[in-house]
């Protein structure tokens, strides 16, 4: 078969065989970066981590394709220990009330992941929202562990964060329903309205 001018393999980086490298940079809110084999810098895309998300320094396996622009990495693995791996996943569905959700991720297709609320940042989980994080291993099933929030559901933690926070705010301010949130006010009725819908778009508030 005649193979498509986008994908035309150079010699110099032949596909189908297996080849080692290191991440020399990878956005995970932009979901691409570079993997670097022996002087040359392969293009890679988030879709070929199958969950996996890699930092730069770290050593990954690969195949090679080749486009008009250069060549992309293929079939990714990421060669970390369990423990230290990252993995991208979308919060399928979280309820602020009772503190729990779950996450759905690529590299775990048979369960979901189990998040608490407490390993969101500022207790902030829009369903839909993309995240990255590490796992550890539950009685129950995989559990996540430090949750970074990406894109859209990032800005949204970072306003967050900032209207919890604002500058100028100094000492002897109360404690808000939010524990370690200073208000200077009474907070009756506050937190009616936080429960259905209460924490972005999806959110169903089970």
């Amino acid at each position: 078969d005649r193979i498509p001018f986008t994908f035309r393999p150079k010699a110099s980086c032949a596909p189908s065989f297996m080849q080692t490298g290191t991440v020399k940079s990878y956005n995970p809110h932009k979901g691409w970066g570079f993997v670097e084999c022996n002087g040359q810098d392969s293009f890679l895309y988030k879709k070929e981590l199958k969950g996996q998300c890699p930092s730069a320094g770290n050593e990954v396996t690969f195949t090679v394709e080749t486009s008009e622009k250069g060549t992309v990495a293929t079939a990714v693995k990421v060669q970390v220990p369990p423990e230290e791996a990252f993995y991208f996943g979308e919060i399928k569905r979280f309820n602020p009330v009772k503190g729990y959700g779950f996450i759905s991720c690529e590299a775990f297709p048979d369960q979901d992941v189990f998040v608490l609320k407490s390993e969101l940042p500022q207790g902030f989980g829009p369903e839909g929202g993309h995240c990255k994080f590490k796992v550890t291993k539950e009685e129950k099933g995989p559990a996540a562990k430090q949750i970074q929030l990406l894109g859209a559901a990032g800005n949204q933690a970072q306003q967050m964060k900032a209207w919890m926070w604002p500058k100028g705010w100094g000492k002897g301010w109360g404690m808000g329903p939010m524990g370690s949130m200073p208000f200077p006010w009474g907070m009756k009725g506050f937190d009616k309205g936080w429960g259905k819908g209460g924490w972005g778009k999806g959110s169903k508030g089970k």
